[in-house]
């Protein structure tokens, strides 16, 4: 018998990966928040920052409609229209007091990543900061439910020009609706797959890996490896030092230059997120290293964006790659166990299925789904997230943009490290879980070190003409 699907008037439902992320956000340590900051070299036009949200809230309904969860066997949650949405519940306006810096601002960030939302209302909040000097910043809080990551950017990335003056008229306010409500876009990547297995058979599948992890491997193999891979428990994570895990998060933030990158994934022989990673994972080597400890490798959640051209702005359009990185002391060895995972993943079948997966998983009782989602991740050491930003340099309401962070949510891991490229601009934010790294800014600083090492490599030069 098929789950009775009722709709209200201008409801949007969720799709099985947005339900997933509603059902898991009761858990403080799982909670999906996302944070992000747009750090601006000068103070924008308060007026037109409020304007340009507000036509913002239209083109995406979903800014303007609170989740409202259904009986278990009445179907998915949905977005439903507040009726009494009011913007100046949603967004302010601040300033620091005394003479304020990027840290104060990192500071009220990780607050607002830990804090849970009001379900009473739409799901997000903005604050523009001001009293860093000439400079300020807009922190806009998203829930994980509402959008991801890359939609999540983009969506953000409506708020920006290509030159500091001011628009000679305000965003559209009145444009129609980015994806109308309750309408579910074309998924390709399923669409692709020639036998989904039933439904039911995952949900057996997922309550036996609950119960009887080792056994369960094997009938998720039946399913393909790639399926178990991304299911089975992960136990306990990789590493002897980042073991704890709580609620509470600590921000740090690293900038380099773009070309430098660039540059070192073309003397690689890879890309640029071949680089990110594995800075990332010699970072880690190093803080384990001062820490007295060595580890075999590092488990990793990189969430794989799956959106295609044309589909709303809304919604969750990724899927999760797990696989572990062995640690070589040679930085090459460390790239080429990088290069090899991403190509494993790449077209990995199981990719296909995990909106399937979040489905059945979103379908279940909210304990046992908040049960089984943790078995999956808390065992894992960390979370990367690569996110494309404008490849221009871009304005907000006359105010030029130095960088944009993104404050991603470890989901269960030891901290999540997170790539937002702007312009010719590298930004990345490490959001640390406290109780696995009560000690950030020596992680950060070992991460800067990763860098380093990976991008020290040159292209040969070229063989001289005899």
């Amino acid at each position: 018998m098929g789950v009775e699907e009722t709709r209200a008037p201008g409801a949007d439902t969720m799709s099985g990966s947005d339900a997933l992320l509603w059902t898991i956000s009761s858990d403080p340590v799982m909670r999906p928040t996302i944070v992000a900051i747009v750090v601006l070299d000068a103070r924008p036009d308060w007026a037109e920052v409020r304007t340009r949200i507000a036509a913002l809230t239209v083109a995406v309904p979903r800014l303007r409609a609170r989740a409202v969860t259904r009986g278990l066997g009445r179907g998915r949650p949905q977005f439903v229209p507040d009726e009494s949405f009011d913007l100046d519940t949603h967004l302010r306006r601040m300033r620091l007091a005394g003479p304020g810096s990027l840290r104060d601002v990192l500071d009220m960030a990780q607050t607002m990543a830990t804090s849970g939302f009001d379900a009473a209302l739409p799901l997000w909040e903005a604050v523009l900061v001001e009293g860093m000097g000439d400079r300020a910043a807009l922190v806009m809080k998203v829930h994980h439910a509402l959008i991801d990551g890359v939609g999540g950017l983009a969506v953000l990335a409506d708020l920006f020009d290509r030159a500091p003056t001011r628009r000679a008229a305000p965003l559209d306010a009145v444009r129609e609706p980015v994806g109308q409500p309750g309408t579910a876009p074309g998924r390709p990547l399923l669409r692709s797959v020639p036998l989904l297995p039933d439904p039911s058979g995952l949900v057996t599948c997922a309550l036996d890996a609950m119960t009887h992890p080792v056994r369960s491997l094997g009938h998720l193999a039946a399913v393909g490896t790639s399926v178990a891979r991304l299911m089975a428990p992960a136990g306990k994570p990789i590493s002897s030092v980042m073991t704890g895990r709580g609620f509470r998060r600590h921000v740090e933030v690293l900038d380099f230059d773009l070309t430098d990158l660039k540059n070192a994934a073309r003397a690689w022989g890879g890309t640029v997120n071949d680089v990110f990673v594995a800075s990332v994972v010699r970072g880690l080597s190093l803080y384990h290293e001062q820490h007295g400890a060595t580890s075999s490798g590092f488990r990793a959640l990189m969430p794989v964006n799956v959106r295609e051209g044309g589909e709303r702005a809304g919604g969750n359009h990724f899927v999760p790659a797990r696989f572990v990185i062995p640690v070589h002391a040679d930085v090459a060895d460390c790239m080429a166990e990088v290069r090899k995972n991403a190509a494993q993943w790449k077209h990995a079948p199981g990719l296909a299925l995990s909106d399937v997966m979040a489905t059945v998983l979103s379908a279940l009782p909210a304990v046992v789904a908040r049960n089984l989602w943790s078995s999956m991740l808390l065992g894992d050491d960390f979370c990367i997230t690569n996110i494309p930003g404008p490849p221009f340099q871009a304005f907000l309401a006359g105010a030029g943009i130095e960088a944009i962070y993104a404050v991603s949510p470890p989901s269960g891991a030891a901290l999540n490290v997170s790539l937002v490229s702007a312009a010719n601009r590298a930004c990345v934010t490490i959001t640390a879980d406290v109780a696995a790294v009560p000690d950030s800014p020596k992680l950060a600083a070992c991460i800067e070190d990763g860098f380093a090492e990976v991008c020290s490599a040159r292209l040969p030069d070229p063989p001289r003409s005899t």
